[in-house]
């Protein structure tokens, strides 16, 4: 049986995500809002080795009609955008200077594909899929998770790197659900992470527009 998150054969459209996590959400999301299953998805174990495949996918000679982009924004909303304007440089894509807030879709000029992107939260701020969860939850629990988090390195019980503090919240406030420690997919499809917030459906009308 083929893995589910490693769908690029066969199919005219394809979305790349960084991980396993990534292709569970969006799972998870796509069946909350009932998003036609018109594409495959392939999780690249990485940021690099997604840019690698994306650009591996654009110059194939069979290359997919339309090729999707999920990334963390990580640092910098503005470094990430300006690294993905460089590796389609070469190419005759004309994308935005900014992304757009509600997903970026570009068309090629010649026979390349169209291309979509998601700058993981929201395309406006630096971080990650945990960030993008985070609006997801309910907001008083997640904020006294935060508090918990806070507390938690004041007393200097954490050795989680500055950079994955969002990861600790979300998954402190996952443990707090019935069922402790799903997976953010699961999280989403058990209602424990809301499917349908504001970013939730911006992304999946994105997906929509980019897709269908």
């Amino acid at each position: 049986m083929s893995d589910i998150c490693k769908q690029d054969q066969d199919t005219d459209k394809i979305l790349l995500v960084e991980g396993i996590d990534d292709c569970h959400v969006v799972m998870a999301l796509c069946a909350a809002h009932q998003v036609p299953e018109t594409f495959g998805i392939y999780e690249c174990n990485g940021d690099t080795k997604l840019l690698k495949r994306l650009n591996a996918l654009i110059v194939r000679p069979d290359h997919p009609q339309v090729i999707g982009v999920m990334l963390d924004a990580d640092t910098s909303v503005k470094d990430r955008w300006a690294s993905i304007k460089g590796k389609l440089s070469h190419y005759s894509y004309k994308l935005p200077d900014i992304p757009d807030i509600d997903g970026t879709i570009v068309e090629g000029i010649t026979d390349e594909p169209k291309l979509g992107f998601w700058l993981m939260p929201n395309n406006q701020d630096s971080g990650k899929l945990e960030d993008f969860c985070a609006e997801l939850a309910e907001p008083m629990s997640l904020a006294f998770a935060r508090e918990c988090i806070a507390e938690a390195q004041v007393n200097k019980v954490t050795t989680f790197k500055p950079l994955d503090i969002s990861k600790a919240v979300i998954h402190t406030y996952l443990a707090w659900q019935d069922e402790p420690g799903r997976p953010m997919g699961q999280a989403i499809t058990k209602q424990s992470l809301r499917p349908n917030t504001d970013i939730a459906r911006r992304f999946t009308n994105w997906l929509i527009r980019l897709f269908t």
